[in-house]
């Protein structure tokens, strides 16, 4: 799958596959926010709370 998406990246013009490279950076980047957001969440407050339910989410994650 990956190396037919790579074909495809292959056959388009330069500027339509710089616009498709910028998405999927873009979307790796927000992916990569998004996990370092919970791990900064489960971080700080995976010992200050007791056992409820926000507690076992975190130990879910």
């Amino acid at each position: 799958m990956i190396t037919n998406y790579i074909i495809y990246l292959n056959t388009l013009t330069k500027a339509e596959k710089n616009k498709y490279l910028l998405f999927i950076a873009l979307f790796f980047l927000i992916i990569l926010l998004i996990c370092g957001i919970l791990y900064f969440i489960k971080k700080n407050f995976s010992e200050k709370s007791k056992n409820t339910l926000f507690q076992r989410f975190l130990k879910k994650l």
